[in-house]
This record gives C-alpha cells, structure tokens and sequence, in this order.
C-alpha cells in the first residue's frame, strides 16, 4: 500500500472541497497518483448521482451573471432548500451562468459537454459539487441575451432577472432587473411585443366602458384607457419601482441608455 502524506492529502482537499477521508482512500487506491485519484473520485460520485437521480429536485435557485457582451441565467435545482441556499449551491449556480455567458450554449446535455476556464467540464463540475453537497444536483434550463447586460437574483436565490441595454447599464442595470424581479406583470418590453390578442381584448374592454360619451372625444378616451393599460403592462412605461414619477425607460434614459431585452427568470417556473 503506498505511503500518502498529509500535505497530498491537503493539496487533493483543496483542488476538490471534499472531506478528508474521501480523499485519502481514493490516493491509496491510486497508489498517490493524483490524477488517478480524481478520475477515482468522479466515477465514484458520478454512479451515486445515477443512483440518486430518481430523487425529486424540488428545490433550487436561479445562476446570474453579466458583462459588457452578454448576461445570462441558469435554473440549477437540488433537493433540500437547505442546499439551495448554502454559499456553494449559489457559487455553483453563478458559474453555470457565467459559462452560458461565455459558450452561449443553452441547450443543456450539450451544455454540460463544454469547458470551464480550470479545464473541466460542466459535468466533472457537477458531479465534484454532488461529492461536496451529496444531492441529486441538475440544470433546469439555460438563457442568454445578446448586448451589454445587468442582472440581479433575490437573496432567497428563487427569482432573478437580466436585461440588455445598446449600452453598458452599469450599477443602474442591477435597479432595473430589482424592478422586474418585482414586479408580477410585465406583457413585453414595449407595446410591439405584447400580445395582438389582449390588446385587441383590451381595446374592445375600453370601448364598451366609452360608451356613451360624445363622439368628438371618444377616440381620445379610448386611447387613454390603452395608455394606462399600457403603463401597467409594458415594461418600459412602468413606473420605476424606486421612483414612480419616472417610467422605467425615463430612468434607462438617464444612465445613458436604452433597454434592448429583459427575461425573468423563477425557481420552477417556465419559459
């Protein structure tokens, strides 16, 4: 049986976060080998999270992360809420996205096929977590905007959001996303993108209630009622959730910018 020293030990606990006893048996079975030891180790973990793989996610929280090209999100789901709040689901979470950033990759068995900046792959990532968390750990779903973005994830780690903007949003982006995420009803960024059909319902709403009142007008009273139907609906006319005097787009206007796209994302929720 080969010798292993404490400072192998330290070094493989270190490289993976596992606990020390995992660790030392897979060096001694690769006879010190490190390189051995980890193959070891994920094959070891990967046939567990096969035989946890029947065991419900329920739980989970929303990756984010954005820069001056993209911003992106991912839904990564466990089993506990204990573990979708913990500092490493929310590390693991935030990497998720940021390699959707990067790769723009969304679909998610050929996600979990790319590489990470340490030279591993999405999946050797998520089996060394599951050693760690020791939870069927898997990737809901995956998004990525195109253009300088923002984002921001509620600190129960169940509800975030990401915007783009034709310029870099900078720290008023993240005010922006804390408005959506906030928000429960958002029908498009602008009046193009909201459904024909609830504006056609809408339209037809705000007539029957018009009625009656002098034809010279009733155009104008109609198009006020859409107006403030609009202003609830769209997101660029909402009032700003931290100063309602000015509409979102007001407040986008005075950092410098105008919103290209924005995308909510909620732990179960679907696209």
């Amino acid at each position: 049986m080969a010798e292993i020293s404490a400072k192998q030990v330290q070094a493989l606990r270190e490289k993976t976060g596992l606990a020390m006893m995992d660790v030392k048996k897979a060096l001694v079975e690769a006879a010190g080998d490190e390189k051995k030891a980890l193959e070891l180790l994920r094959k070891r973990f990967a046939d567990k999270m096969t035989e946890r793989a029947e065991k419900e996610a329920g739980n989970g929280r929303i990756g984010v992360y954005a820069d001056d090209k993209a911003a992106a999100m991912a839904e990564l789901r466990c089993e506990t809420d204990f573990v979708a709040t913990n500092d490493q689901f929310r590390k693991l979470a935030d990497e998720m996205a940021a390699q959707c950033a990067r790769t723009g990759v969304t679909d998610v068995e050929q996600f979990k096929a790319t590489t990470l900046p340490d030279g591993r792959t999405v999946n050797d990532r998520l089996v060394d977590a599951f050693g760690i968390i020791k939870e069927n750990i898997s990737i809901r779903r995956l998004v990525r905007r195109e253009g300088a973005g923002a984002c921001y994830v509620h600190h129960n780690g169940k509800v975030a959001s990401i915007i783009t903007a034709d310029k870099n949003p900078g720290d008023s982006g993240r005010n922006i996303c804390m408005h959506i995420a906030s928000t429960p009803v958002i029908m498009g960024l602008n009046r193009e993108q909201v459904d024909p059909k609830l504006v056609a319902e809408a339209k037809e709403k705000a007539a029957e209630e018009s009625k009656g009142k002098p034809a010279n007008i009733l155009d104008k009273i109609v198009a006020g009622k859409m107006d403030r139907w609009y202003g609830e609906r769209v997101l660029t006319e909402q009032p700003f959730v931290m100063d309602d005097k000015k509409t979102v787009a007001g407040f986008a206007k005075e950092n410098g910018y105008a919103l290209t796209s924005y995308l909510k994302y909620e732990v179960g929720g679907i696209d």
